[in-house]
């Protein structure tokens, strides 16, 4: 399917077995485009000198090779120098005594990946760390956290998407709401022109943008711009949000090509509780949205809901529940594709 559709130019993890670090069969991808992880393939390693032959192999080749469910066990010790990630499964570990264990390892020059991150706690704890990776359910299912109060920069935003989403905002309206902070408008305007949005004239101004895109539209973008301006928070979130958004789009144009840019919308705001820290329900009431956005995005309901529904599945791997009226999962999955394929491109013309 290339691995580019799933990871842009970024690497694919992906596990190996034993059997393959015994045999060293020829691997169909750039070096540039993997990192090989070594997963409990050595059952006792200082008995396994072929293994650790075969894995100086492909280090040596130039391969980024990362350890699998790190266990900060002295056997490992003589893989350190070859591997170049280290992934730690955080929920089997100790945090508090985590600090001491990670410095024994900095000597050796790894990165670390922390697996199955499931807080705001616990990602700023490992970022402090000096984590560099990170995975788990934080990046698509928060940790609400109540009474919590919102940063000045998430309530700037807030407020912006309050009045974006206002469908009765005039178009002089929202120019005068973009125009009047210069970094939103130098963002949407610089995104607008990149090669993800792929336009065929060069937008000079905001007014020009509405006149060429149409009010929905621009509204959307805004909406995405000012998404992006949120700090202290993951790219990642905001990777989700453009893969949804997307993913939303397109499969509601198999069903209802006029609610597509509505679809777009529901997308992109079912991760508001991801910015904000407060509960999603809490969030789109306080927003002016448009009945079917908002039971979309809370309940599910309606073309909108069903596409939402079918996005989250697929970014949980939540087999049973991949499925959109009319379609099979193959096409799902090409629709998925499709909207990665995108999201990377818009993410860097978004944050670069």
């Amino acid at each position: 399917m290339g691995l580019e559709r799933i990871v842009g130019q970024r690497r694919a993890f992906i596990n190996l077995t034993r059997d393959f670090f015994t045999e060293l069969p020829p691997i169909p991808f750039e070096r540039e485009q993997v990192v090989l992880e070594v997963l409990e393939v050595l059952e006792d390693i200082e008995t396994d000198h072929q293994l650790v032959e075969n894995i100086a192999q492909l280090a040596g080749q130039g391969y980024l090779l990362a350890l699998d469910d790190f266990e900060f066990e002295e056997k490992w010790d003589q893989l350190l120098p070859l591997v170049q990630i280290i992934k730690v499964e955080i929920p089997a570990v100790d945090l508090a005594q985590l600090p001491r264990k990670v410095y024994r390892l900095r000597k050796y020059g790894v990165r670390l990946l922390a697996e199955k991150v499931e807080t705001q706690a616990e990602y700023q704890a490992l970022h402090d760390m000096g984590f560099d990776y990170f995975q788990g359910y934080y990046f698509s299912r928060p940790q609400i956290v109540h009474g919590r109060r919102i940063t000045e920069n998430q309530a700037v935003t807030l407020r912006l998407l309050t009045r974006l989403s206002d469908k009765n905002v005039s178009t002089e309206e929202l120019v005068e709401l973009i125009s009047h902070d210069p970094g939103l408008s130098f963002k949407i305007l610089r995104y607008l022109n990149s090669a993800a949005v792929g336009l065929h004239c060069r937008i000079a101004s905001i007014r020009q943008a509405i006149i060429y895109l149409g009010l929905e539209r621009l509204r959307a973008w805004s909406v995405l711009a000012a998404m992006a301006g949120v700090r202290d928070k993951p790219l990642e979130i905001l990777r989700t949000a453009l893969v949804r958004s997307h993913m939303c789009k397109a499969l509601v144009a198999t069903a209802d090509p006029e609610q597509a840019e509505m679809a777009f919308a529901t997308g992109l705001l079912s991760i508001l509780e991801l910015l904000m820290d407060r509960p999603l329900k809490e969030l789109i009431l306080q927003l002016p949205l448009a009945k079917p956005i908002s039971q979309a995005i809370l309940r599910h309901e309606g073309v909108c809901g069903e596409a939402l529904g079918c996005a989250i599945a697929v970014e949980q791997h939540d087999w049973p529940n991949i499925r959109f009226t009319g379609l099979d999962q193959d096409a799902i999955q090409e629709i998925f594709l499709q909207s990665s394929e995108q999201a990377f491109r818009e993410q860097t013309a978004l944050t670069d």
